[in-house]
């Protein structure tokens, strides 16, 4: 939480006049943003896609409630806050994520009404669920394995050092992750996290949500085999004896929503 009562803008000093000229600045204009390309929609959220004049491009995404919601996020941070803090921190511990250039809260009386947080957008990159589905299928069989097992890998290196530090996703799914086309493991990023938390006493509850996350679309990738050997990845030689009570509790969470099977079809 910025601010208990009134607006609240802050802008990355150089970015501040290329927002400018989209509209987004100080004041009540960003809370009534609606240029760029409307990339996804909610009851409460709307994220847009801009276009600057020297061809970058930034995300802005804002969260507007009615008078009616006051209590949802009173004196507590709201989803834009979450994000900002959420990537600030995967910085710290050297995941990838976005660049977040600006930040906006409006609030009256602790009560938050609208807030937005502005991103530099990533060129050259895809969501990992949408290069399964387009790229990485389309692989011979080898090139396949040998690229799956390299990604997880990175993933749940990343998971491991995440969740060891106290910070949990949430939503960690495969269209949160972005990646270049090429698959190349170094190249994931980590998005739309304003759900992200630092827990400190229920960090078992934060695995099994982020694990089961990464599972939805991976069970339908890799053999029930293959997925315990991914866990004693991100398990480590020391907590190895933990795969199979993780594997069922992974499988329990799934078991609430059962993922649907995912229509690929191999060259192979």
């Amino acid at each position: 939480m910025r601010v208990l009562h009134g607006d609240v803008f802050e802008c990355v000093d150089a970015w501040e006049g290329l927002l400018q000229e989209l509209g987004i600045e100080p004041g009540s204009r960003w809370a009534a943003f609606d240029a760029g390309d409307l990339v996804s929609k909610a009851p409460s959220t709307k994220c847009y896609r801009c276009k600057l004049p020297d061809e970058r491009t930034v995300y802005f995404k804002r969260y507007t409630y009615p008078f009616s919601r006051w209590h949802e996020f009173w004196l507590r941070p709201g989803k834009a806050a979450v994000e900002f803090w959420a990537y600030g921190r995967l910085r710290q511990l050297g995941i990838p994520t976005l660049n977040v250039i600006a930040f906006g809260e409006s609030r009256r009386w602790g009560a938050l009404r609208a807030s937005c947080i502005v991103t530099e957008g990533i060129e050259q990159t895809v969501d990992l669920a949408a290069f399964v589905r387009t790229v990485w299928s389309r692989w011979p069989r080898e090139k396949r394995l040998a690229s799956g097992r390299a990604i997880a890998h990175q993933l749940l290196s990343q998971a491991r050092k995440a969740h060891d530090a106290g910070f949990f996703h949430h939503d960690l799914k495969f269209r949160n992750l972005l990646i270049h086309p090429d698959g190349d493991p170094e190249s994931i990023v980590w998005i739309d996290a304003p759900r992200a938390s630092r827990m400190r006493f229920r960090e078992y509850r934060g695995v099994v949500t982020d694990l089961s996350g990464l599972s939805r679309i991976a069970i339908s990738l890799f053999s029930r085999f293959e997925l315990m050997r991914l866990l004693h990845v991100y398990l480590g030689k020391e907590r190895r004896t933990e795969a199979k009570r993780l594997f069922r509790s992974i499988q329990k969470h799934l078991g609430r929503r059962m993922p649907k099977p995912l229509d690929l079809t191999y060259p192979d």
